[in-house]
């Protein structure tokens, strides 16, 4: 496998967004207890942001990513940690549609805040899927978060950056400006994200910019119901929220919770 991830130049910005998000970290926590697992498997842990809740909870957390500067960031802040110890998380470097893990069997796996969404293809989308039940143990809950059937609709489609987040790197000590413009392409369901960082110290003006390009395919909620089905899944139960709301008109999230058959 080619070590390279187009994600690892984004990993740094990543992880200065969204580590400290963790609305929906409970969900999952409450989801663990009611089925008793002990065991989750995260599929594009990322950084490790939610590693650290639930392995801190008592569980035994297994984080996948294509990205090693992902995993080496997660790595630091799992170790970081002064309620963890080693056992009870590892790190794997892989493309999870090839993944075969030499490991008992997980009570749960998921793929959070719109990771799923780096699937660009059927094929893709399925290798995923069927990578995670062939890691989960009868009976054992694939969580899937989703953006609802409507948020496509509303995101800007002109191509112009706007700012999005203004973010400071303590360690690097500098400012980070964030801008995204945003294409859709309704014909494939795809969404085309190109970021421009601008990052710069204080007090100066000379600044470093750089380009990253991501797309994303938006997948539907019957759409998702018949990848699950073919993957060795059962009909999802869906929620529109990290509350576990029922999924309907105007919901903010729609995740989908299956259980391998």
């Amino acid at each position: 496998m080619n070590s390279a991830s187009p994600y690892d130049n984004f990993a740094r910005i990543y992880d200065l967004q969204h580590h400290n998000f963790l609305d929906d970290a409970p969900m999952y926590l409450r989801l663990a207890r009611e089925l008793s697992a002990q065991s989750v498997l995260e599929i594009g842990c990322g950084s490790g942001r939610l590693m650290v809740p639930l392995a801190e909870a008592g569980l035994r957390v297994a984080g996948v990513d294509e990205s090693a500067e992902m995993l080496r960031i997660a790595e630091q802040h799992l170790r970081g940690s002064r309620h963890l110890p080693a056992e009870r998380w590892s790190l794997v470097h892989a493309d999870v549609r090839t993944l075969r893990l030499d490991a008992p069997p997980f009570d749960m796996a998921i793929i959070a805040l719109n990771t799923f969404l780096h699937n660009l293809t059927r094929d893709a989308q399925l290798a995923t899927l069927r990578a995670a039940r062939a890691h989960l143990a009868p009976g054992g809950l694939l969580v899937v978060d989703l953006p609802p059937n409507d948020e496509i609709a509303y995101q800007p489609d002109d191509g112009a950056f706007q700012l999005e987040a203004t973010l400071i790197d303590p360690q690097a000590g500098t400012e980070i400006h964030k801008f995204v413009a945003s294409r859709i392409f309704w014909s494939i369901q795809e969404q085309e994200l190109t970021y421009r960082i601008e990052e710069r110290r204080a007090g100066q003006a000379a600044s470093i910019e750089q380009l990253i390009t991501f797309r994303l395919r938006h997948v539907f909620r019957y759409e998702m119901e018949l990848l699950l089905l073919q993957s060795g899944f059962a009909e999802p139960a869906w929620y529109g929220n990290y509350d576990l709301s029922p999924y309907g008109e105007g919901s903010p999230r729609m995740i989908a919770a299956s259980r391998a058959v």
